[in-house]
């Protein structure tokens, strides 16, 4: 199982990023996959945050719309939403501790990877280089070129 995370989808879904038509290609990849992927509910949000935001768009989506989008991916037999356990604050805590500078909106990335590492997920599709500074994590960016 592999995870997704939140700038693939909203490149993929606005066609004025450079990204778009690279992005837009994996996510529809992802509708017909056969490999089981992920998302946690946090990219749900920060994808309803981000394309919401009329200080990043200039049109920016209404919250139905923005989760009208997500629906192919959330109803997707191959997609699941992980969500926290019990052990979620220990593992919290020890990847915490392996980036003791983070703060700021890097906190957003260390939630996500805890998650994944929670729930024995190694491997990240990404736009984002900072999940890089999470050594357990192999970073793909399907929009690099």
């Amino acid at each position: 199982m592999f995870a997704v995370d939140t700038h693939l989808f909203v490149y993929a879904h606005f066609d004025l990023y450079p990204q778009h038509e690279k992005a837009r290609a994996f996510c529809q990849g992802l509708l017909s996959s056969a490999d089981d992927w992920c998302i946690g509910w946090q990219v749900v949000y920060e994808y309803v945050r981000i394309t919401t935001h009329p200080s990043i768009h200039k049109i920016p989506l209404s919250i139905e719309q923005a989760l009208s989008d997500l629906a192919p991916y959330l109803d997707t037999d191959s997609g699941h939403v992980l969500t926290h356990t019990a052990q979620h604050r220990p593992v919290l805590e020890a990847v915490a501790s392996a980036v003791p500078t983070a703060r700021g909106n890097f906190i957003h990335d260390v939630h996500y990877a805890a998650l994944l590492r929670e729930h024995g997920v190694s491997r990240i599709y990404t736009a984002d280089s900072d999940f890089e500074k999470f050594g357990f994590l192999e970073v793909i960016d399907p929009t690099a070129a």
